[in-house]
């Protein structure tokens, strides 16, 4: 594999911020039979109608984090929570990710929810006509406000809390004296309403120091869990790279059963940040057993979300993350044929803009930056619907990989309509599914 460069550093922000609380519509979807494994039977909600359901505002607050070691380091088996209190969000809270030269406060923390009901299709509801459809609650992807708070809450897994008082989950581990523990790996950070049966699990993959989000003193173990979650046969492009895995077969054949297996290899034994991330979501539900459980990320932490919303029927919103279906049928999580109507069906939202290479699927090649830094990012179909802002048409963008940070993405959500003044355009675009991609269609999977 090519080593490793830095090549883009932070952009500088865009926008500043200010301490806010956003009004959240949310909505109800069922779950449907597009899924081939299940962690979790039970419902998420339980069965409403819409004549006993009332909407109510739930204000959620960043809780609990949970750090997780990076596959392959000295911490790998490192699994500690840390529960946040009001002086550690005050800390926090002076960390402002969208200005740095700005005195204005950070994120406050705290972001508002508010429910509406959206019943079951009727193809998938009881067979007994007396029976009421169940109602799980999934925040509104085509409210404005909506978005801005799930990408908000992913923008708070950025805020590093350099903090004592870390408790072991499991075996008890002596890494106080090993640096960046804590900054490698994968963090879930928790949010949570007052009364507990409302949380959004936000997750923050490191990795991807090149697109200005992470990296790290586990780098080149990011990057291999990255070429084999985003390549299509392990991160063998081209005869000058060499492959994380062994099912290269030479030329444009690769082997897909090795593939399988090596993916659910790492899943079962916490080799990938998707098996990692299996273990918070498990964590969180302890803590939180009767709570409904949405999830959000950016990036590589919007492609662990994802993951993990399939495998236990959570909504998932993800911003600018790469193709995740590929690794999803790889880990046997979907089926690998999967239908429009399969795609429609899952609660999961994944929003981008065209000017980023990473959420288009188009930074390959030999003369992409990241084939120049080494990631073989070739995966760009979505499990989903993905929702695009038309940045390089209605703006005149081009595509670059600076486009592919938060602080960029940030200020193309909440100030859309304001960017594309006169053109009547929605707030929010359009969610649809992406029938018409394939990935990897060089490729000869035997």
């Amino acid at each position: 594999m090519r080593s490793h460069i830095v090549l883009i550093p932070y952009i500088a922000a865009l926008l500043a911020t200010a301490t806010f609380t956003p009004i959240v519509t949310a909505q109800l979807i069922p779950q449907l039979p597009f899924y081939q494994h299940h962690r979790h039977q039970a419902p998420l909600a339980s069965p409403q109608t819409q004549g006993s359901f009332a909407p109510q505002k739930h204000t959620l607050q960043l809780q609990h984090i949970f750090a997780h070691g990076a596959p392959g380091a000295k911490t790998a088996r490192v699994f500690r929570r840390l529960k946040v209190d009001d002086e550690i969000r005050a800390q926090m809270a002076q960390v402002n990710l969208l200005n740095k030269d700005s005195s204005s406060p950070g994120s406050s923390f705290e972001h508002t929810l508010s429910d509406a009901l959206f019943p079951r299709p009727s193809s998938s509801s009881p067979k007994s006509q007396n029976a009421a459809p169940r109602q799980l609650r999934v925040p509104d992807a085509q409210q404005h406000a909506t978005v801005v708070a799930m990408i908000r809450m992913a923008l708070d897994c950025y805020v590093d809390p350099k903090r004592q008082g870390w408790v072991d989950i499991g075996e008890e581990w002596d890494v106080e004296t090993e640096i960046g523990w804590l900054e490698a790996g994968l963090r879930g950070y928790v949010f949570s309403s007052e009364d507990e049966k409302t949380v959004v699990i936000g997750i923050k993959g490191t990795s991807l120091k090149l697109f200005g989000t992470g990296g790290g003193p586990t780098g080149n173990n990011d990057k291999l869990n990255d070429n084999k979650m985003f390549s299509c046969c392990c991160g063998k492009v081209d005869r000058t790279w060499w492959g994380v895995c062994g099912c290269y077969m030479g030329g444009s054949q690769c082997n897909q059963q090795c593939l399988a297996d090596d993916a659910k290899r790492d899943r079962d034994e916490s080799e990938s940040y998707y098996g990692i991330g299996l273990k918070v979501v498990d964590a969180a539900r302890v803590l939180y057993p009767d709570a409904d459980i949405f999830l959000t990320g950016h990036s590589l932490g919007g492609s662990v979300a994802s993951l993990l919303g399939v495998t236990n029927d959570l909504p998932v919103f993800t911003f600018q993350s790469p193709g995740d279906m590929l690794y999803g049928k790889r880990v046997g999580i979907v089926e690998q044929q999967l239908t429009q109507d399969d795609l429609n069906a899952m609660p999961i939202w994944q929003f981008g803009h065209t000017a980023d290479p990473i959420y288009m699927g188009t930074c390959n090649g030999a003369t992409s930056t990241c084939y120049t830094a080494g990631y073989a990012m070739e995966a760009k179909c979505h499990l989903g619907k993905t929702c695009t802002y038309d940045t390089m048409k209605e703006l005149g963008w081009r595509q670059n990989i600076q486009a592919h940070t938060i602080f960029t993405f940030i200020n193309v959500v909440e100030n859309w309509a304001n960017m594309t003044e006169g053109k009547n355009l929605p707030e929010v675009p359009e969610c649809t599914a992406q029938t018409d991609c394939e990935d990897c269609s060089m490729w000869e999977f035997v």
